[in-house]
This record gives C-alpha cells, structure tokens and sequence, in this order.
C-alpha cells in the first residue's frame, strides 16, 4: 500500500504533531506501508538525513503565488504516476493547497487537526471553506477538536474522524527524588507563551506558600522566561520557581513532579497531560478542548475553569497536603493511557481509514 504524508515543514521530532508524524511513519513501515514524505518548506532537520524515509522538499512559497500551486500539482500528477492514490496532510497551508490538486490528479486527501484553531483567520478559513470540498476526510486527535474543525471548516460529520495520539508502553516510575526536603515538585511543560498562562501557575502556588504550603516549582519550555521571573520575585517566589528551558526529553523531569499542571487557554490534545499520565502523576488542568476526555475530575486529577487561580491553589493545596491521593490518582491516570492511548491503537485507527477510503473510487468523494 502506499501513501503520501505531505507537511508544511518539520520542524523537530520532539514537536507534538511532528513526534506523532514520525510514530505514524514508522508504524506505516513496520506494516509494509511505502510512505512517500513531503514538505512545502525546508528546514535543517528535514535536510539532515535522519527522517527514517527520504524528505521531498516542494519549495512552496506564498499561497497566493501561482508557483505554490503548480508545485504541488505537480507533485500530486508524480504521485498519481507512481501509483499513490491517497495523501494525508499535516498543518495550514498544506490544508489548502493539497486538496485540489491531489483531486485534479485524482488523489484522495485527507487533512489533520490537532488543536482549536487558534491559528484561524477570516482568510484561512475562507480558504479552507472552499478547498474543503475536495477533503476526503478530516483526523481530528479529540472530541472538542472535531466538533470546532466541523463548525469552522464546514466539514459534514461523516467526514470527521477522532484517532487519539499514540504513545509508547510505559516503563517503572521513580520515586521522586529532589533533594529539598519536605518539599512537593509541582510541574509543568509548556512553552513560555501567553496562552498557557504560567503566570497563573506561579500565582497559585505562592498562594498555597502564604497559607503554610511547601511547594516548588518547575517550569520545562522554551521561550522568554524573563517575565516569570519578574513575577515570582514580586511574589516572593524567586527561590521556589525554577525555569528548566527546552528540553528534548521532557519525561526525565516529569518523573521528578509529584503533581503535574496545564493552566492554558487552549488545548487540542494535550501531549503534555499524557505524558503526566504515563509518568503517574496526579493532573491539575483547564476545562478547555479536548482536556476533559482525558482527565477525569477527581478520579485522575482535577479540572478548572481558564482563569481561575482559586481554584488552582485549592487543589495544589489538597495535593500537597494528600500524598495518598496523590498516588491514587497518578495510577488511575497510568492505566487510562495504557488502555486508550497507545501506539498501536493509534495506528490501527489511521490503517482502517485508510484501507477504507483507498476501497472507494476518489471521484465519489
């Protein structure tokens, strides 16, 4: 069988959406699957030779240039020559472009989504709206994703698709280990960005300290961690918030958490959640997207409205204060990846769809 997989550009493979791309292609191999891989854009690791199959760069460049379009359909008349009837698609511009090209070609395509779109813009979704008649079929990793990729895209529900992230098995669990004593690691992973509102992360805890609480924190991401810093002194928390940067294996640090938060706005399926989970902690998160189809409020950590600081040094606090909870909680966690979220439920998931949209002529889509 085969199958183009067809990306704006990829960046990294410890990305979410580029860690789940290289799962899925992996998988596909193991299976006997000849993938075909794509890029509009380079960039130095989609160069550097260590994607396990060759990188195809199309040189796109802006959407409303002619040459982007001729590239791709180009692209998808080579596709259809080698016998490649189906494309699977991953970020914006390869949304809009792929879709009509692949179907003069006589490709099938189908699209992902993978968050809330927040990246939307009346243009975008113009575009999407029109391109998206030719879409095959749309993969969406939660219930919340799906229903806003619907709405937004016009896309029918018999097009909507819901295939959870995939995650390796999970090995022993550490105790944690910080040296400071009596202390509790409470952890988060999330790039320094607005949207994840770490501040109110910061303001929470130095709310559970003034109410005799003993906490630290640790905050692994990129980005500017300035503004932080200027908060946590200002709250008195200078020596208790520790700012880890980037870092290619987050799970090393997670492991050190005894409860584990995700204030942000927005989530489409947290990869950080699972990761928590895997690890066996106890999660702190936002009701938003598709956060509450993982976490279970009070089963297998704790579910908050966007904002609300409150409420976030309430169950930190409860937390703390309950080492017992907080064990039972993390192996309840551990067991709902376990069984929902693995690797190869993942992949058997894309497979079916595939298999079932390849047993269909494209042109009745």
């Amino acid at each position: 069988m085969k199958i183009s997989i067809i990306m704006d550009q990829y960046n990294h493979p410890h990305a979410g959406t580029e860690s789940q791309v290289l799962k899925l292609v992996r998988g596909l191999q193991d299976k006997g699957w000849d993938v075909r891989f794509a890029v509009l854009r380079g960039t130095d690791y989609s160069r550097s030779g260590h994607f396990p199959v060759p990188v195809e760069e199309l040189g796109v460049g802006s959407l409303s240039h002619p040459a982007s379009w001729w590239s791709v359909y180009r692209y998808a008349r080579r596709l259809q020559a080698e016998g490649v009837g189906l494309v699977h698609v991953f970020f914006n511009d390869a949304s809009v472009l792929c879709p009509p090209m692949m179907r003069l070609a006589g490709i099938q395509t189908i699209i992902s989504r993978r968050d809330m779109g927040f990246w939307y813009s009346p243009l975008y979704l113009k575009a999407l709206r029109l391109t998206g008649r030719w879409v095959s079929a749309a993969i969406c990793n939660s219930q919340a994703v799906a229903r806003v990729t619907g709405e937004s895209e016009n896309l029918p529900e018999d097009k909507l698709h819901v295939i959870y992230n995939g995650y390796p098995g999970i090995g022993e669990t550490p105790e944690p280990s910080y040296a400071v004593a009596g202390s509790v690691r409470v952890g988060i992973v999330a790039n320094l960005r607005p949207i994840k509102r770490i501040d109110d992360l910061i303001r929470a805890a130095a709310k559970v300290v003034a109410d005799g609480g003993d906490i630290r924190i640790s905050v692994v991401g990129g980005g500017d961690s300035a503004p932080y810093e200027a908060l946590a002194r200002q709250l008195g928390m200078a020596e208790r918030v520790e700012f880890h940067g980037s870092q290619p294996e987050p799970e090393h640090f997670i492991r050190e958490f005894d409860i584990a938060v995700l204030c942000s706005e927005s989530e489409g399926f947290s990869n950080a959640i699972i990761e928590y989970m895997r690890c066996g902690k106890p999660v702190i998160c936002t009701r938003t997207g598709g956060n509450p189809e993982i976490v279970s409020d009070g089963d297998n950590g704790f579910l908050i409205e966007v904002g609300d600081v409150e409420a976030l040094a309430r169950h930190i606090a409860t937390l703390t204060e309950r080492p017992e909870l907080r064990r039972k909680m993390g192996e309840a966690g551990k067991l709902k990846v376990t069984r929902q979220y693995s690797v190869d439920t993942m992949l058997a998931h894309h497979v079916a769809l595939y298999e079932q949209l390849m047993g269909r002529e494209a042109w009745a889509c």
